[in-house]
């Protein structure tokens, strides 16, 4: 048994960052541990998840962090975005959440705070 930090990444649109116009997009969505929730070990995280899904990594140099207020209604939401070279986007890059968790075996339990 170990406390872990776990992150959910929804990547909204994988290609975009690469493509010179108006393509396909996928999205993913996945779980996984990071060494902590800071935007550092996210932003990793999605690019990692896009290059496995054929996005070039030299191609998201450029995503920064945004205020997501106004993407999710999840305030601890971190929000990563970067837009095409020909075409603005309205939905971000990726969205992120972080929290700890109990790791037991190949199992995870969310952890919330009870405050006393």
């Amino acid at each position: 048994m170990e406390l872990v930090t776990l992150a959910h990444a929804t990547l909204n649109r994988i290609g975009s960052a690469s493509a010179t116009g108006m393509v396909k997009h996928t999205e993913v969505r996945r779980v996984g541990e990071v060494p902590d929730g800071s935007p550092e070990a996210l932003r990793e995280l999605v690019m990692t998840i896009a290059e496995e899904h054929g996005e070039p990594r030299e191609s998201l140099q450029m995503m920064r962090q945004e205020n997501g207020w106004h993407y999710t209604q999840q305030r601890d939401a971190v929000v990563f975005n970067i837009q095409g070279r020909n075409v603005q986007y309205s939905t971000p890059y990726a969205i992120c959440y972080a929290h700890p968790a109990l790791k037991i075996g190949e199992r995870y339990f969310k952890l919330d705070e009870v405050k006393c």
